[in-house]
């Protein structure tokens, strides 16, 4: 049993493999067994930040070329790394026998106190599936309109998938807090409006200029700049992600729940292009409501079966034009929430930046939201 966390976004860059990468280190160094799983399709963005570039990844697994036991990356700064790539695309279209041997697999792991996913961006059905069976979310958003666009489409698709679990939000790459609360307080806003999720605030990572340079140097930032504003920040994080004590889950049930969303060979991928209530498509061809040409031979023009038709068609047009009108409200939510984002001004150059990143700065993002109230 473990606290399965997937760590997701709706949009590319907003650096949710750094924050995975970084707070499993973080987690470490608190004395907890922690895995990461790569689930970014492809990218191996966890190879450019560590160095690491395994031969084998979870698609080996699959195939039956290598046991898992053979492609974890075991004890990289004190956390294991099981690299997935094209493994990751492949889990649509698995076979019965792989899906008993994968999760065979995953049994025959060391027991781990946290196992993070980490994900592509986007909607794609393996980034939905391991949403759906983690049992805790992070979302990483920016404050950019399209980074809270991009996150409120993949909240909209999870709640329309019955998804009812709380969601925590990170806001990063920020450089006042003021960018973070305001980021917060519109996502939240706009959600809240017009979906049944839960929300909940994890903190923020302030832009710090040691990040790109871990980047370049392929070392975690928690490990390189022990001094640096973006290692405080995760620190806070981890110290509220462990506070807040969340989810066990056992591997087998982690991994049932993510096929059984992925569906089985051949079959559709159930419902993870659901929208949130019942669609047009099904509102148009109601049971036994198909429209008869009045007139046609063998019925009078209007009979009470014309007329029960008629109102029928006319309670689906009224159905239509509420879905319309919510529609466009909620488009116009979302523009107003841009509009009132705008776009960060870079900070004046040749300014010294602080090396350490004070107490109040990290906690005064939930002292804001304790006194709206909104979290």
């Amino acid at each position: 049993m473990a606290r399965i966390i997937t760590i997701t976004s709706g949009k590319g860059g907003a650096g949710k493999t750094s924050i995975s990468l970084n707070l499993a280190l973080a987690l470490s160094a608190k004395g907890y067994k922690v895995c990461v799983f790569d689930a970014d399709l492809g990218l191996a963005n966890l190879n450019i930040l560590t160095g690491l570039h395994p031969r084998e990844n979870l698609e080996a697994v699959l195939n039956g070329r290598c046991t898992l036991e053979e492609i974890l990356i075991r004890d990289y700064q004190g956390i294991d790394i099981i690299p997935g790539s094209t493994g990751v695309e492949k889990l649509v279209n698995i076979s019965s026998r792989e899906t008993e041997a994968l999760i065979g697999s995953f049994l025959g792991l060391d027991d781990y106190d946290f196992f993070i996913f980490d994900t592509s961006a986007g909607i794609s059905p393996q980034v939905l599936s391991f949403c759906m069976a983690a049992g805790e979310i992070i979302l990483v958003i920016t404050p950019e309109p399209t980074s809270l666009t991009d996150a409120y489409s993949l909240i909209k698709v999870l709640s329309g998938n019955g998804y009812n679990r709380p969601v925590r939000v990170l806001v990063n790459q920020v450089r006042k807090p003021e960018a973070a609360r305001k980021a917060y307080g519109q996502f939240k806003d706009t959600v809240t409006r017009f979906l049944s999720a839960d929300l909940r605030p994890l903190g923020m990572v302030v832009e710090d200029k040691h990040v790109p340079m871990a980047v370049i140097a392929q070392t975690p930032f928690y490990l390189l700049f022990p001094q640096s504003r973006a290692r405080a920040c995760i620190k806070s994080i981890t110290d509220k992600l462990i506070r807040d004590k969340g989810e066990e889950t056992a591997m087998a049930s982690f991994w049932e729940r993510c096929i059984s969303f992925l569906g089985a060979p051949g079959e559709a991928s159930p419902g993870y292009l659901t929208q949130t209530g019942p669609s047009f498509k099904n509102d148009l061809h109601p049971k036994n409501n198909s429209l008869q040409e009045k007139g046609s031979p063998g019925r009078e023009k209007n009979s009470p079966q014309e007329s029960s038709r008629e109102v029928s068609m006319l309670t689906i047009i009224q159905g239509m034009e509420k879905k319309i009108d919510l529609l466009v409200e909620e488009i116009n939510s979302l523009k107003a929430m841009i509009s009132s984002m705008g776009v960060q001004k870079s900070p004046p150059p040749n300014i010294p930046e602080k090396e350490k990143c004070p107490d109040e700065f990290v906690l005064d993002f939930e002292a804001w939201l304790e006194e709206r109230r909104i979290t």
